[in-house]
């Protein structure tokens, strides 16, 4: 056999090894810990703010709101005939009485939603819906629940918002049967019955917006019962100006020109310390002790290479060095994150992933809303925490909104390590404070929680991955 031949052969099976050694990469899954989630509940409606009634809006010629008649004296009859009584009149000296008609409007912008919100008084959609019909002195549960269901229907296309140029999906309205008056309602309980004189009928749109539109535009359609002027307030970031929607024009324009200031970014979270590792070249070594190899055999058979040794030294050589960047093996000679055992690093790593996860329901869209919350939980949790909280800053169904949260503040009491895997189990207390404004007025929502957090490192960021809420209170 031709010595040229031997030598070539060997150096293909020396390559063909190398080549498949070089495909193996080292795999490796992370742990996931999940602790099982108390039930967050739902925030209590608490009252308006204020007790003194804004003044109703002269958008109308006033008309006088419907009584009921006044009870005469009954008549005279033989004993045995009791007088027939008269109906109790409605409420006149309430500080939520209405004593003309009333169409106000609210335009509520903020960071990725903007809701707008439109009130008439009962009287007024009663007597637009049925023109013949006598008014009733009072509205029970099933009649609102009518008068909800009616009106819902009808008012799918009354309200249209552009941003700048583009105009948005319009959501179904979210129609309500309040009490009070714009700027000063109060809520009505489960089968609640109330006078007429004191009913409002409200109508919601919630819109998925950017964080600091430049322009927004209103276009309003529901001109009942003769209406030809809509007041509107707006509220935006701390302020707040005045404007009107007429029937000849119909659409309501607001700039922003820098006044509503955009949201800010969320909180950092400390990063994982990445642990440099050693890192072995394992296809260089492959490849010099395969050389090495190759040489002491031709040795041991006494074979000559073709032109002499030098040539293949130097080959042997830069084969070498190439090899030793395609196949390197990093080697971790301690843990991949450090433990955390003191109250104050917990305290760094705990307070900014539970003020992100509040901040992700500034979103409006829920898709959004989880791209966000997935920077700060994983697994499980994820799910569960957002259908929780969605729960916990929503208002009841007959309310309406949902809370922003305005102010937060975390504490961590205490610091174990996970006894299922890497991270750490935390015990803290955190408080959250909202503000909701709708229909005019606002409300504050303060609660605080006791829980116990797990947090674990999922690749190089800390993760939340459990929680168990232990104790809720209500300020």
């Amino acid at each position: 056999m031709p010595k040229h031949f031997l030598t070539s052969y060997w150096c293909s099976v020396a390559l063909t090894i190398t080549l498949g050694l070089g495909g193996i990469v080292p795999i490796g899954m992370q742990a996931q810990d999940t602790i099982k989630i108390g039930p967050l509940q739902p925030l209590q409606t608490l009252p308006s703010l204020g007790t003194v009634a804004p003044a109703v809006p002269q958008t109308q010629s006033p008309v006088a709101a419907p009584t009921a008649p006044a009870a005469t004296p009954p008549v005279a009859s033989p004993p045995a005939v009791p007088p027939a009584a008269a109906p109790p009149p409605l409420p006149a000296s309430s500080a939520v009485t209405i004593t003309a008609p009333i169409a106000q409007a609210y335009l509520y912008i903020e960071p990725y939603q903007t809701r707008f919100e439109v009130l008439f008084d009962a009287a007024t959609v009663l007597a637009w819906l049925a023109p013949e019909a006598a008014l009733p002195a009072a509205l029970p549960a099933d009649q609102q629940k009518q008068i909800v269901d009616t009106m819902a229907a009808r008012a799918s296309d009354w309200c249209a918002l552009s941003v700048g140029d583009q105009a948005l999906q319009v959501p179904m309205p979210l129609v309500a049967v309040i009490k009070g008056l714009p700027g000063n309602t109060l809520p009505l309980k489960e089968g609640e019955e109330v006078a007429l004189n004191q009913a409002l009928v409200g109508f919601m749109w919630e819109f998925a917006t950017p964080p600091g539109p430049d322009e927004m535009n209103v276009t309003w359609k529901g001109w009942i019962k003769g209406t030809t002027k809509l007041p509107v307030r707006v509220f935006f970031g701390p302020l707040s100006e005045t404007g009107e929607i007429h029937s000849s024009i119909k659409t309501f324009r607001w700039r922003n020109q820098g006044r509503m200031p955009r949201p800010a970014p969320l909180v950092a979270v400390p990063q994982i310390p990445l642990q440099l590792p050693f890192r072995l070249p394992l296809g260089g070594i492959l490849w010099l002790v395969g050389g090495l190899a190759f040489y002491i055999y031709l040795k041991v058979k006494d074979h000559k290479l073709p032109g002499g040794g030098l040539p293949y030294f130097f080959v042997w050589l830069l084969g070498g060095v190439l090899m030793s960047q395609l196949l390197v093996l990093p080697i971790y000679t301690g843990p991949a994150a450090q433990a955390v055992t003191q109250v104050a690093e917990a305290q760094k790593i705990v307070s900014p992933l539970l003020r992100n996860v509040y901040r992700a329901f500034d979103h409006h869209a829920e898709s959004d809303v989880y791209d966000v919350l997935a920077r700060s939980v994983d697994g499980e949790l994820l799910r569960k925490l957002y259908l929780e909280t969605i729960q916990a800053l929503t208002l009841d169904g007959r309310e309406g909104t949902r809370v922003t949260i305005a102010e937060f503040s975390a504490t961590v009491d205490k610091v174990e390590a996970n006894p299922k895997g890497a991270g750490f189990i935390a015990d803290c207390n955190w408080m959250a404070r909202g503000i909701v404004g709708h229909w005019g007025h606002s409300h504050p929502r303060v609660n605080i929680y006791n829980a116990r957090v797990t947090i674990i490192p999922v690749k190089d960021e800390w993760k939340l991955t459990g929680l168990e809420v232990q104790e809720v209170r209500r300020l």
